[in-house]
């Protein structure tokens, strides 16, 4: 990686994941910024402190091309919660490897700190985490294919070139009815489970009927939303009418009484100017009345 260059990276529009070119490097980077940056003393992704999870965000924006998104962000964080679970199994594998011997609480793994592995060992060590691991077992006997071939999701070979993409060839050069990608994913892999499509994980999940009748209510609320919000623009749209006219009425009033206070000072004006002549004569005969006797002697 050139100085200064960041990486672009194609997020799968369906399955939510990191495909293309530079999925590979964006999984290693994400491995190295987990071990720097979140603790593993923590039994799940999501009680790991906000203020860690931060950091991870922002050293892989750093390094790739992220959009500054929620939705984005998200993707990010699920990539780094299956690591996350990805890097604590190696550790308990290692431990199961290595738990007979006296030095093992002493001598945590390369990268892991002892208060770290301290916590690790006596949470491996634990009733609950004993019934976590035997169901896993025994889900992952129940499994059909996985998840992954290789260091490649199956996510990642759909973006390249798959048994899905020639059976969507195919159906066009036979020209039946086109399908899509997720329709063409689903007949390759099988019927699907309930609560995700095979060999998809946690990045595509099928419709379920609680989910069809949890979109209606969304979509019926959001019009009565949508509806409200009209409403409340109409009323608003009113209102301003109403304080337009109301303002207007008040510059016409304003400018009447200026209009009257220029008439009346006019008239005042013209009264005292009418006046003056009168003021004048009656000042003078005033002045001859009472004029002062003046004698000589």
């Amino acid at each position: 990686m050139k100085k200064m260059e960041k990486l672009e990276v194609t997020i799968h529009p369906r399955r939510r994941r990191v495909v293309g070119d530079n999925a590979k490097d964006f999984k290693t980077e994400a491995c190295v910024v987990l071990k720097q940056h979140a603790p593993l003393q923590y039994t799940r992704w999501k009680d790991i402190p906000i203020d860690s999870k931060k950091k991870m965000w922002l050293t892989m924006k750093q390094k790739f091309n992220l959009q500054d998104s929620f939705e984005v962000q998200k993707i990010v964080f699920e990539q780094l919660n299956r690591q996350y679970r990805s890097y604590r199994h190696k550790l308990h594998v290692f431990y199961l490897s290595n738990k007979d011997k006296e030095e093992i609480l002493h001598k945590p793994p390369n990268g892991v700190t002892k208060e770290d592995w301290e916590k690790l060992i006596h949470y491996f060590e634990s009733d609950g985490f004993q019934k976590i691991s035997d169901r896993n077992k025994e889900n992952r006997k129940k499994l059909k294919m996985a998840h992954t071939y290789g260091t490649k999701s199956i996510a990642q070979y759909c973006y390249e070139d798959d048994d899905i993409t020639r059976l969507q060839s195919q159906a066009s050069e036979a020209g039946q009815e086109p399908i899509t990608e997720d329709e063409a994913f689903i007949k390759v892999l099988g019927p699907e489970k309930s609560s995700r499509l095979r060999g998809c994980g946690n990045g595509l999940k099928p419709p379920s009927k609680r989910g069809e009748r949890f979109n209606d209510e969304l979509i019926k609320e959001n019009e009565e939303l949508r509806k409200q919000a009209e409403e409340d623009r109409e009323c608003l749209e009113s209102l301003k009418k109403d304080n337009k006219e109301m303002y207007e009425r008040l510059q016409t009033l304003e400018s009447q009484v200026n209009n009257q206070e220029v008439q009346v000072h006019s008239q005042v004006q013209a009264i005292i100017k009418s006046q003056i002549p009168t003021i004048i004569q009656n000042l003078s005969i005033f002045g001859q009345i009472h004029q002062p006797d003046v004698s000589y002697s």
